[in-house]
């Protein structure tokens, strides 16, 4: 089993590549170029499989070394640690790529909600003009006019 430190270096490297995916994708739907969006999702599912590898280890080499699991765990490895300033900074880098993957992954989140939002309202109004300009109703029977003015009369 892996130490723990190498551990957190495998993981800070994994997560830097995450963020670079994250932005990428968050470029691709700022600018709608959807084309690039099934690779980077490919990606990006590959690096989170890989990141919950590379924890579930970690927090296994946490116990064996007698630490607790979790944050709790890391600080206390911290403490422990021969190298400790080092020990800090790493774990400081590895919670600092962890908030930015979130807040990445968050407002690309909201990205694709508003893209959605904006599509659907596109295809209602589409639909809605076409279902308004056929000249027949659900039942077949053709539509009355009456009621509809053409634009600048009285």
């Amino acid at each position: 089993m892996a130490a723990i430190d190498i551990l957190l270096e495998q993981t800070i490297a994994q997560l830097q590549r995450f963020v670079a995916v994250l932005a990428a994708e968050r470029d691709a739907l700022v600018s709608g170029d959807i084309d690039q969006l099934p690779a980077i999702a490919d990606e990006k599912s590959q690096l989170a499989i890989r990141l919950a590898n590379l924890d579930a280890e970690r927090e296994a080499a946490q116990r064996s070394a007698g630490f607790a699991t979790g944050r709790a765990g890391l600080d206390a490895w911290v403490g422990a640690s021969t190298r400790s300033t080092a020990a800090l900074a790493m774990l400081q880098r590895y919670l600092e790529l962890a908030g930015a993957a979130k807040r990445e992954n968050e407002l690309n989140g909201k990205l694709i909600a508003a893209r959605i939002q904006q599509n659907q309202q596109a295809l209602a109004t589409l639909l809605g003009e076409a279902a308004d300009a056929t000249p027949y109703g659900a039942d077949g029977q053709q539509r009355s006019s009456s009621g509809r003015r053409p634009l600048g009369s009285a």
